[in-house]
């Protein structure tokens, strides 16, 4: 059915080719198993298969308008996915996900370093005089 699909998608240009794999590097980062979907209204869209076989459709879980053209879906694609990745990137829940015990000692071995780092200067600078 992949197949059928394929063919029936109108011819890209070598520069369309170019965008579309660009497009398509970033936002299978995001969705791994995000692919180009004939509609049957003629209109593309990228879906996602889920774990559990259900289709997520990315550019409709971001309000984002399907197109007759397959290198506008692909680009609105990688929109959706950077504005993803900026969502969970400054979200203030995002902080209940992390492990905080681990942050915690992450911070204190930071400043742990940055102690050391400081005597070693002070050490340096008095062989200096």
């Amino acid at each position: 059915m992949k197949i059928i699909k394929e063919l029936r998608m109108k011819k890209t240009t070598a520069q369309d080719s170019k965008i579309i794999a660009k497009c398509k590097q970033s936002v299978k980062k995001q969705y791994p198993n995000a692919h180009l979907h004939l509609m049957s209204n003629g209109y593309y869209t990228i879906v996602e298969e889920q774990d559990d076989l259900t289709i997520k459709d990315i550019l409709a879980d971001h309000c984002l308008m399907y197109s007759k053209n397959p290198t506008e879906v692909w680009q609105l694609a990688q929109l959706a996915s950077k504005v993803t990745q900026n969502i969970n990137r400054t979200h203030p829940l995002r902080i209940e996900g992390v492990d905080l015990e681990a942050k915690l000692a992450r911070i204190e071995q930071r400043r742990l370093n940055g102690a050391v780092s400081k005597e070693n200067r002070k050490i340096n600078d008095s062989d200096i005089y």
